[in-house]
């Protein structure tokens, strides 16, 4: 019998739970701990049902209508054989043998439940287990901070671990009665972990389980958070107060100075980075923070942002770009951290976009991208335009092109390339390190620059290659290179900035 019964909750996004279930596959060719496979599809309406026939081994279940996180994994752990279940998303992945740990742990006899550590797709931290924060709130510890520290790097027993990949065992898990169903794709993990913790159970937080995980690929994922979140206190916050807490940084206002004679695409980066921000709830002030507004207590939590010049202040943060190497974002304060920069793009942006693709068979136009000397000596055979700043925001007449050849980074901050994925046009990309932190392996097709032609006929001469390579490239690149994802990171890093690392609270 398996050891093991991973249960994957799907809806849609075929194209996540096949990179999923494909490492999965080279996982049991490995000699990983032994797992069974069970996909529960909450009604998908894209090919997931006839695709799924790729994958034998895999057991299928699927639903009629959505029964959201909760009740497909509830469902799938009633079909489970192994003493064991680890549910995992589909828009999550091992890196390694990750099994094989997560399964060691449950030899505490006391351990109900285990998560491992969660990164995203440029390795930076996304969850080292669940904290509770001294206002009550829950976060990912360590969320995007380096790989590399000591509490990413450590195994413990937490408070809670993500439902991301998180594994229980099958008999306790279903005696008492599963995930509740009533949470619609949130907090329904931290409600397991605390209903554990009233039964005497522990949950361990496994540093050796790694995993990348998307965070909210599946369409609507926080459409119901605030619904989850009310619900969730109403429930728990009398019972919180014995908990330990955890003290991290705080940043309010946000100063991000405008560089004189900044490039184009520079100025479209930090304005969608800055809209992003306020979002959040942080204003952000072109210039220096005066004291005529410390009245707000915002600008008393200020931080600063050095966007690509050389004229950083403290606590802040530096987004800067060193020759050859994708763009960073380094700490100024407290903690001295870097970590790579998440490029942008806003929906208004993209929508905008002066360049896209064209279905017609007649249209052999290949866009290419890159710094003027990235595109020297290019002859691929058919005609070639090189893509300007000006044609990436708009503002004239629509260039439509088969597809874009990738040859470096079009900015600093890699911008027009996000921009150019997000706006569906099919990639050819040279392997270079910094292409690679933009496009994914599935989602474009790599070509050493001999091979380039080659790699662009088959875009030219299939025009429905280039409607299936642009809808992944778009859907990857509007998921790792969301607005809500970078003002996300920049915030985490300006509060380690101002604090440094996260810490256990000390009572009031």
């Amino acid at each position: 019998m398996a050891e093991l019964s991973i249960v994957i909750p799907v809806y849609d996004n075929w194209w996540l739970t096949a990179r999923c279930l494909s490492d999965l596959a080279r996982l049991q060719r490995a000699g990983s701990a032994s797992f069974e496979t069970i996909v529960v599809d909450n009604a998908s309406t894209d090919e997931t049902p006839e695709a799924i026939a790729a994958f034998p081994w895999v057991r299928y279940l699927r639903h009629e209508t959505n029964r959201n996180f909760a009740g497909a994994c509830n469902a799938g752990a009633r079909m489970a054989e192994a003493p064991l279940v680890l549910f995992l998303n589909n828009d999550a992945y091992p890196l390694g043998d990750a099994l094989t740990p997560l399964v060691a742990v449950f030899e505490r006899r006391e351990v109900a439940v285990a998560g491992g550590s969660l990164f995203f797709e440029d390795g930076v931290t996304q969850a080292a287990g669940l904290v509770l924060l001294r206002n009550a709130h829950w976060h990912y510890s360590c969320r995007n901070l380096p790989s590399s520290l000591d509490v990413v790097t450590t195994s413990r027993d937490a408070l809670g671990v993500s439902g991301a990949a998180m594994a229980v065992r099958t008999d306790w898990f279903l005696e008492g009665g599963g995930f509740d169903e009533s949470f619609v794709n949130g907090f329904e993990d931290v409600d397991l972990c605390l209903r554990a913790r009233e039964r005497g159970a522990t949950i361990a937080y496994v540093a050796e389980a790694r995993f990348a995980h998307y965070e909210g690929a599946s369409a609507g994922r926080f459409d119901r958070e605030r619904e989850n979140e009310e619900r969730f206190y109403r429930r728990w916050a009398s019972r919180l107060a014995p908990l330990p807490r955890t003290q991290r940084g705080v940043v309010g206002a946000i100063a991000m100075p405008v560089n004189a004679g900044e490039e184009p695409l520079l100025v479209a980066a930090r304005e969608d980075l800055a809209t992003a921000l306020r979002a959040f709830g942080h204003p952000v002030v072109r210039g220096p923070l005066h004291r005529r507004r410390w009245f707000d207590r915002r600008f008393r939590q200020a931080g600063s942002i050095d966007w690509f010049s050389r004229k950083a202040s403290r606590p802040g943060i530096a987004i800067e770009r060193r020759t050859d190497c994708f763009p960073s974002i380094r700490t100024l304060g407290a903690i001295d951290i870097e970590v790579p920069w998440l490029p942008c793009a806003s929906a208004d942006r993209v929508a905008a976009c002066g360049v896209s693709r064209s279905d017609d068979p007649s249209c052999t136009t290949v866009g290419l991208a890159g710094a003027p000397e990235d595109l020297r000596d290019l002859n691929l055979g058919y005609p070639a335009l090189r893509i300007t700043p000006e044609m990436l925001l708009g503002g004239g007449e629509r260039v439509p092109v088969a597809c874009v050849v990738h040859c470096g980074l079009t900015d600093d901050a890699a911008f027009g390339n996000v921009l150019l994925g997000q706006a569906a046009i099919p990639a050819v990309v040279l392997p270079h390190d910094e292409l690679r932190a933009v496009f994914a392996a599935d989602v474009a097709i790599f070509a050493q620059q001999a091979e380039l032609p080659k790699a662009t006929a088959r875009f030219v001469s299939e025009t429905a290659l280039r409607g299936s390579y642009g809808d992944l490239v778009a859907a990857d690149s509007r998921r790792r290179f969301s607005p809500r994802r970078s003002a996300i990171r920049v915030v985490d890093l300006l509060c380690a900035a101002r604090f440094g690392l996260e810490r256990p609270a000390t009572r009031n």
